[in-house]
């Protein structure tokens, strides 16, 4: 099972009937198209920024992952570009969001998302800060997870595992943990 297989299996498995989500930090896409071929009731927001590393936070590029450091621009619209192209094959099922998470966040409605998965800024401000965003627009019974909790890479070993469990300890909130160093919690 690859990657995108491991990650998407588990957001899947808590996806209700006719599901609206949305994927906070798309890059390429390839987690969006995964959810949206295997399940054709299921519409998906699509976010990202798509910037170069001059246009990301601060705290974002102290992490040293590798997408907030492109440089390139052609790079990061051939990023953009894949995930559009993508999204194209789902029509009134992917909706493109080119824009920063928090900026996502204030279009959307309060409590109208099933599901949000964040896996863009992995700084401890930026989870903190798209937590914050983000848990409001969670269905009650919904979720809210993310990606790269306690990934041994040491690239990968950023904000997330601290931002998530300060919240959880926070607002009273279990954490599961599932494959590919995913993290899921009940709204």
């Amino acid at each position: 099972m690859t990657t995108i297989e491991q990650r998407g299996s588990a957001i899947i498995r808590r996806l209700p009937a006719n599901a609206t989500m949305a994927e906070v930090g798309v890059l390429l896409g390839a987690l969006s198209e995964y959810i949206l071929r295997q399940r054709k009731d299921v519409s998906v927001l699509m976010i990202d920024n798509w910037q170069t590393t001059d246009n990301q936070p601060e705290s974002y590029k102290a992490t040293g992952d590798d997408h907030a450091l492109h440089a390139d621009a052609k790079r990061v619209q051939a990023h953009r570009q894949q995930a559009e192209n993508r999204a194209r094959h789902f029509p009134g099922r992917a909706k493109i969001m080119a824009m920063s998470s928090v900026e996502a966040a204030a279009k959307v409605p309060d409590a109208s998302l099933d599901l949000v998965f964040l896996d863009a800024d992995h700084s401890y401000e930026g989870v903190k800060a798209d937590l914050a965003a983000w848990l409001p627009k969670v269905k009650p019974g919904g979720w809210i997870g993310g990606h790269d909790y306690d990934n041994p890479d040491r690239r990968f070993r950023f904000g997330v595992a601290r931002a998530v469990d300060e919240w959880a300890a926070d607002t009273g909130r279990d954490i599961d943990l599932d494959e590919n160093f995913t993290w899921f919690a009940r709204v």
